[in-house]
């Protein structure tokens, strides 16, 4: 009986994580030597499967090494561009200043009913303590803050995120120091905010 022979594949994570570049995959191996079908995702596309050997040998070429670190570089040069990005964004967006206007109390009450249940008619004694204080504390940080203006403008921004968390976290440390009856309702919604990220 001969012996049986087995083949080592290399999908696309595992060649990225070599180095490999979806354009080098194009350039240096060409079509895969197999593909498969994983059975958990019926209609996804196949994977395609690189034979070790042919990837080491590929690897092995001067042409190769050139291109691969040449996809480091520019890897690294914007990287670090999209790091001065997003922190200059955070710079600028520290330098806002977040005011919170001061409502008096039935006012803010009757204002976050309304923000919460604008087709209802609801008495803002209705709810308990707590609803009503995130109902506010909402009805605060979305309607009287630009929080959600300064938002829509980084669409699709580098830093997006990190920046929506640092307003959240100011808008909400803002919203406890002017209303300090809803401190707590902002510490809530910040730990919640933040256990999610």
């Amino acid at each position: 009986m001969a012996p049986r022979t087995t083949t080592s594949y290399l999908n696309a994570t595992q060649l990225a994580a070599r180095g490999w570049t979806p354009a080098m995959i194009r350039d240096f191996l060409g079509r895969p030597d197999r593909t498969e079908f994983v059975p958990r995702f019926r209609h996804a596309a196949p994977v395609l499967l690189f034979a070790l050997a042919r990837v080491q040998a590929a690897e092995r070429t001067t042409k190769f090494t050139q291109r691969r670190d040449l996809a480091r570089r520019r890897s690294a040069v914007a990287k670090a561009a999209a790091d001065r990005r997003r922190r200059e964004m955070l710079r600028l967006m520290a330098a806002d200043e977040v005011t919170i206007p001061k409502l008096a109390p039935d006012v803010l009450a009757e204002r976050a009913v309304r923000h919460r249940e604008p087709r209802n008619s609801i008495d803002a004694a209705r709810p308990d303590s707590n609803t009503l204080n995130r109902w506010k504390v909402n009805y605060l940080r979305y309607q009287l803050t630009r929080f959600d203006a300064m938002i829509e403008g980084m669409f699709g921004r580098v830093g997006r995120a990190a920046a929506e968390k640092w307003l959240r976290r100011r808008a909400l440390e803002a919203i406890g120091k002017t209303y300090p009856d809803l401190l707590d309702e902002c510490q809530r919604q910040l730990r919640v905010s933040e256990r999610g990220c």
